[in-house]
């Protein structure tokens, strides 16, 4: 047999067992064996970032790919620029494999090397890698990319005069890495800039955005203010903002695209919806009836009827939430009355029920009775099965309420009859007859 040659200095796993193998127990061999191999992979692959690791985004170790200087020219630039897209797709290759601290030490020296073609090109690369680290939960490497992003802000705003065209880039990173105070601190320059510019719509569109920033933050109470004064923008503009709006529309319809914007533009129906909604997320209901009223005048000068019942059951039951029940049943019975003229019977129906359930809780039994008898006829002009026999469930429960047995068997015995016909509830429908007939019963 050959003769095995080691060589000092330089160790081999499969060697080093060998000559282990017949002096060393099978169990440790086997212990050893995976301790090597442990060692290998941590040879092969890089460790992960922790918070005592140097800023990778700081090295200062040349790079083979690094340009002699910083003024590039075109070529210069175009080579950099593909070395860097291979460098991405090397990294995403690894993300997907499973190394995940192997894709991030390449998309951070893809990071160093984004600087030399400039903030633009490095914000991109940044808001794209921390889009990566968000969605994989890489909480310290987005640190560390968020940090660059608010170095490049400080850069942005110390220079004079300001460059504006960094910042919606700016601000779009700064979102896709979820940094919520320096989007919303970037937006507040772009929208100063608008308003010195005295650019309307632009203004009219920031807005929207900061609003939509706090409400996906969950931050109704500074939502509210920025939807208000968006509101007031666009009602002292109105004409400007349809004017705006009608051309998006237009070139969508068209097939064209709208022009590249921070956000679709603002109209003043979606923002008194906006504001009705973050005034009811942030339990304030006199306020979020006050912004439904105004867009029930939106959509009354906007001939748009079909849009007012479902907000007057809104306003009503804000109402009943404050315990303001005669202002409540008022809403209902005008959301009723709107809605049947334009055949909105499910809008209709369930201003009923809801008013119905308001006189209920009250124990008002005769004027609940009289709803459920019009909820009846709708229910049958509209031809709802499903309608018709749940309002004569409610009609027998009211009367079993009010103990008079007999009309409540009978109101359950029509329900039975509808319940049979659709093949649905008809056990429900047997149990209540039966209950019924022992009250009667007792009563007898």
């Amino acid at each position: 047999m050959q003769n095995l040659i080691f060589r000092e200095g330089m160790p081999n796993r499969g060697n080093q067992i060998l000559r282990m193998r017949n002096s060393v127990p099978i169990g440790c061999l086997l212990f050893l064996w995976l301790c090597a191999g442990s060692i290998a992979s941590a040879q092969t692959n890089p460790p992960a970032l922790d918070q005592f690791s140097p800023n990778p985004l700081e090295i200062t170790t040349p790079d083979p790919l690094a340009p002699a200087n910083e003024s590039l020219s075109s070529t210069q630039r175009d080579e950099l620029t593909a070395a860097l897209e291979e460098l991405n797709l090397e990294a995403a290759a690894k993300l997907q494999a499973g190394d995940s601290p192997g894709a991030f030490e390449i998309w951070f020296r893809e990071l160093r090397l984004r600087r030399y073609l400039g903030p633009e090109a490095e914000i991109a690369a940044l808001s794209r890698v921390g889009s990566v680290a968000w969605s994989n939960g890489k909480n310290l490497e987005l640190q560390l990319i968020t940090k660059r992003l608010q170095a490049i802000q400080k850069q942005v705003k110390s220079q004079v005069p300001l460059n504006t065209e960094l910042l919606p880039a700016l601000a779009a990173a700064f979102q896709q890495v979820r940094a919520k105070g320096p989007t919303v601190e970037v937006y507040q320059e772009i929208l100063e800039n608008a308003r010195q510019n005295q650019d309307i719509l632009a203004e009219g569109q920031i807005l929207k955005a900061i609003g939509l920033i706090h409400i996906n933050w969950l931050s109704y109470d500074k939502a509210a203010p920025v939807y208000e004064e968006l509101a007031t923008l666009i009602q002292e503009n109105r004409a400007l903002f349809a004017a705006n709006s009608a051309v998006q529309n237009a070139a969508v319809v068209a097939g064209n695209g709208a022009p590249p914007q921070p956000v679709t533009p603002p109209t003043e129906v979606d923002t008194l919806r906006q504001l009705a909604y973050v005034y009811q997320q942030s339990k304030q209901p006199l306020k979020a009836i006050a912004a439904r009223e105004k867009l029930a005048s939106v959509y009354l000068n906007l001939q748009n009827p079909s849009a007012i019942p479902p907000l007057k059951i809104a306003i009503a039951t804000d109402y009943q939430t404050i315990g303001q029940i005669n202002l409540a049943a008022q809403y209902y019975q005008e959301a009723y009355n709107l809605a049947v003229p334009i055949q909105q019977y499910a809008q209709a129906s369930e201003a009923l029920d809801k008013l119905a359930l308001l006189y209920r809780a009250q124990k008002q039994w005769e004027p609940t009775l009289r709803i459920y008898q019009m909820q009846l006829l709708l229910e049958e002009r509209a031809y709802n099965f499903y309608g018709l026999m749940n309002a004569y469930d409610n009609i027998g429960q009211v009367y079993q309420e009010m103990k008079a047995y007999d009309k409540a068997l009978e109101s359950y015995q029509k329900g039975l009859d509808v319940a049979k016909r659709l093949g649905h509830r008809q056990e429900y429908f047997a149990k209540k007859i039966q209950k019924v007939n022992k009250q009667l019963q007792r009563t007898s």
